[in-house]
């Protein structure tokens, strides 16, 4: 896997059971075999939510902390995409 930018999609339902579509952009550091690999949320956005559900503040202060969640949760492997690698 090359160092950079790299783009996943996370799913979070709300208290209410909305769901949003995420789209987070994370920096991969590729540190091995001195460290280990790092992964780096850099940013979150809202790409779908249901009609009619409020807007969701995907910061670390928003009610949810969706930033922590997200972080937490890591990138997903499944559908992880190269944005922009680092030579």
């Amino acid at each position: 896997m090359n160092q950079g930018e790299y783009y996943c999609t996370h799913y979070f339902w709300d208290d209410e059971d909305r769901e949003y579509i995420l789209c987070a952009t994370w920096f991969f550091e590729k540190n091995y075999p001195t460290e280990p690999n790092l992964w780096h949320l850099t940013a979150l956005e809202v790409e779908e939510q249901e009609p009619g559900s409020p807007d969701l503040d995907v910061t670390i202060l928003g009610k949810y902390n969706v930033w922590l969640y997200v972080e937490n949760e890591g990138p997903s492997f499944m559908d992880l995409a190269e944005v922009d690698h680092v030579s």
